[in-house]
């Protein structure tokens, strides 16, 4: 799903887009310039957020890929950079994901990675 204003992320050469939820990345509280109800002194605490919301491995592990220069050909940060484009399923399936997953389906992966997404819109 597109975020308002943004415009269409697919293409001729994208068969699949999948965007990362920003929440799952993002910190909690903690990190709100208010900060957070944590002291109200109104700085940051990223060591604290880290602490109280581990990042889930999947999402650490999808995140370090799509960041990997050398995957660029098979999947990458959309231009805004707040989603991902697989550009290559099948190379995808095939190469990227044993060496990091359990499993070699794409669609397992992105039924994963809509977990995280529909927990983000909850």
């Amino acid at each position: 799903m597109e975020p308002p204003g943004e415009p269409s992320r697919l293409s001729p050469r994208s068969p699949s887009v999948s965007t990362l939820a920003d929440s799952a990345a993002a910190a909690p509280s903690a990190l709100r310039p208010d900060g957070g109800g944590g002291g109200g002194e109104g700085v940051p605490r990223p060591l604290e957020a880290l602490q109280s919301a581990p990042i889930p491995p999947f999402l650490s592990k999808t995140y370090e890929l799509v960041d990997d220069p050398a995957l660029d050909a098979v999947l990458s940060w959309a231009p805004a950079g707040r989603s991902f484009v697989v550009w290559d399923p099948v190379e995808f399936a095939r190469a990227v994901l044993p060496r990091h997953f359990k499993h070699k389906n794409f669609s397992s992966f992105v039924r994963q990675l809509n977990t995280y997404i529909a927990a983000e819109g909850s």
